[in-house]
């Protein structure tokens, strides 16, 4: 192992975030420089399992 791959796994990583753009966004490591994908939303919590279908019921509830 390299010392740049132990710096890599010994490092707590400070993830600099890239603002929300599609499902999901890319962030690098302030510290080690480490790349990596973050999803904008969890499966099951309400962000993205909405239907259309429940949308459409939705908006026909608020009118």
């Amino acid at each position: 192992m390299t010392n740049q791959e132990q710096a890599v796994t010994e490092c707590k990583h400070y993830w600099m975030i890239d603002s929300p753009n599609g499902p999901t966004s890319e962030g690098v490591c302030k510290i080690c420089g480490e790349r990596s994908e973050f999803r904008n939303s969890m499966q099951g919590s309400g962000w993205d399992r909405e239907s259309a279908q429940g949308k459409r019921v939705r908006q026909a509830r608020s009118r």
